[in-house]
């Protein structure tokens, strides 16, 4: 072999190596940002002997052999504790440990993050170890481990009782309470109330997640924490929360809980959030709530508007037709009347195009509520030809009928560009010839090209 050719295969060689490497690198990436649970592979010193078999536990841990991780990751910082790879070999063995799932087994999992907080104190991987610690000790409560249980309510403990700023093992006992939520709420929700009673800024984030977890109890006392939360709370995002999850409790004390929040608030936005919340309720309660909000003319129309959109919407939105129509006759917001029109017109009612037709040719209404009351029936899809005569018959009210004419480019038939040519040969209005025109150039038809043609070569 030449000199030449040795070089060249000892080039060939390290790019290969490096390839490998990167690719190596950016797998472990993958892994991390798929698991919340896995970290990328720390970066070794070449000559480290722990490398080799650190990615050998690595391997068996994504191929969900548990087992043989956790021996290989136990192999790992047993053998080599001054390594890069020890801390972290210690923290997964106790995740491969938790996957295996046997009651042992999750004992010897709290063992491993215990001995990686005491040798370790700085790992990339400790806080996940104190979420994965939480994980296991409510799986070990759920099985009746009393001593498991007893760690678990002392943290909830200190999270009720301490006037102090939350750290990451406030997160972990939260956590853990979270676990066996389910299984004994009657234990956890005197803790997550005095929790809630906090004022202090620095607990909000954790105020928010007791919010969650109260919501997803099946107590009756909790319509009535939430909206001692959405009523009290110094935080608006807390507040926010609680109106939220309020929407999730779908029975009559919700809904009531709701009313008063919508009745009494004071910020836009939590308004907003309990008309939503009511409008996925299906109680009678909601449904009033919705109805008697519409009604005050002492409230932001904005927001009367939402709640017509809601009842438009929701799940009941047939049964609540006639009462929009009963609210269109007395309201005398046009902002209102035009959301009611909207909802009509989304409704399946069989006569809701003779409604809406009804509203665009009554003179006393706004000319803007008649103009939508006219489009909104044109797209409800009656026969055309009950829509051909009414240009005639708005004859000098020249609004309604440009608005017409944008009905007629709105439809598909061709007797609609046959009405059109009609107007834009022989209407004598100079501005609505003009209008017809422009209508007429969106449309696709061989007619309307040879007219446009002969109009230019006039």
């Amino acid at each position: 072999m030449s000199m030449r050719t040795a070089s060249y295969l000892a080039v060939l060689v390290l790019t290969v190596t490096r390839v490998m490497a990167a690719q190596e690198h950016r797998a472990a990436a993958v892994v991390a940002a798929s698991n919340p649970h896995f970290a990328p592979i720390p970066t070794a010193q070449p000559t480290d002997p722990a490398d080799s078999l650190y990615r050998l536990a690595r391997a068996a841990l994504d191929d969900g052999d548990f087992k043989r991780a956790a021996t290989v990751f136990a192999a790992v910082a047993d053998k080599y504790p001054d390594s890069p790879f020890a801390a972290d070999a210690l923290y997964y063995r106790a995740y491969a440990l938790y996957r295996s799932g046997t009651s042992r087994e999750l004992d010897a999992a709290l063992l491993s993050i215990d001995r990686q907080a005491t040798r370790y104190p700085k790992a990339g991987t400790l806080s996940d170890a104190k979420q994965l610690r939480a994980s296991i000790l409510s799986e070990q409560a759920k099985r009746g481990d009393s001593r498991a249980g007893q760690e678990i309510w002392q943290g909830g403990s200190t999270l009720q009782n301490e006037k102090r700023c939350p750290t990451d093992d406030d997160d972990m006992r939260l956590a853990a309470l979270a676990g066996i939520m389910q299984i004994d709420p009657d234990q956890v929700l005197p803790v997550l109330q005095k929790l809630l009673a906090r004022r202090d800024e620095c607990s909000v984030s954790l105020r928010r997640r007791a919010v969650l977890m109260v919501a997803q109890t099946k107590d009756e006392e909790r319509a009535d924490i939430l909206l001692n939360v959405a009523r009290t709370d110094p935080s608006i995002e807390v507040r926010r929360e609680a109106v939220l999850y309020l929407s999730r409790v779908n029975t009559e004390r919700a809904a009531k809980a709701l009313d008063s929040i919508l009745v009494n608030a004071t910020d836009a936005d939590i308004r907003e959030r309990a008309l939503s919340a009511l409008s996925q309720h299906t109680s009678p309660t909601a449904r009033l709530a919705l109805r008697h909000f519409a009604e005050q003319t002492t409230v932001p129309t904005e927001l009367r508007v939402h709640a017509v959109n809601y009842m438009a919407n929701g799940r009941r939105s047939g049964e609540d037709g006639e009462y929009l129509r009963a609210l269109f006759s007395k309201t005398a917001s046009p902002e209102i009347r035009e959301a009611i029109i909207r909802a009509i017109a989304n409704q399946k009612s069989p006569d809701r195009t003779a409604w809406l037709l009804g509203i665009a040719r009554d003179r006393s209404q706004e000319i803007d509520v008649r103009k939508q009351a006219l489009f909104h029936a044109g797209q409800t899809n009656p026969e055309l030809k009950d829509l051909l005569p009414l240009y005639e018959e708005f004859g000098g009210q020249t609004e309604m009928q440009d608005q017409m004419l944008y009905v007629y480019q709105q439809r598909k038939e061709s007797e609609a560009t046959d009405k059109l040519l009609q107007i834009a040969k022989t209407e004598k209005n100079p501005e609505l010839r003009r209008s017809a025109i422009r209508w007429l150039g969106t449309r696709k038809d061989p007619r309307v090209k040879q007219f446009l043609l002969d109009l230019i070569s006039q």
